[in-house]
């Protein structure tokens, strides 16, 4: 699932809210989900809640270019 959504999230290298997102995880009996943004300013690609960012991802066929 990819979707352009609002989750309060800022792109983690230049702060743009315009990010698109994809779930990458089970729905949890609370409704959350694990998912990973790409930002639609500067291609960042980074994990929602560990920060991590990423050159490539498989879970997310991402792939820095």
């Amino acid at each position: 699932m990819t979707a352009f959504m609002e989750c309060g999230c800022h792109c983690i290298k230049c702060g743009s809210i315009k990010l698109e997102s994809k779930q990458i995880g089970e729905i949890e009996k609370d409704g959350y989900f694990d998912m990973h943004h790409t930002c639609k300013d500067c291609n960042t690609h980074f994990d929602h809640l560990e920060g991590d960012v990423f050159d490539s991802c498989k879970l997310c066929n991402y792939q820095l270019i």
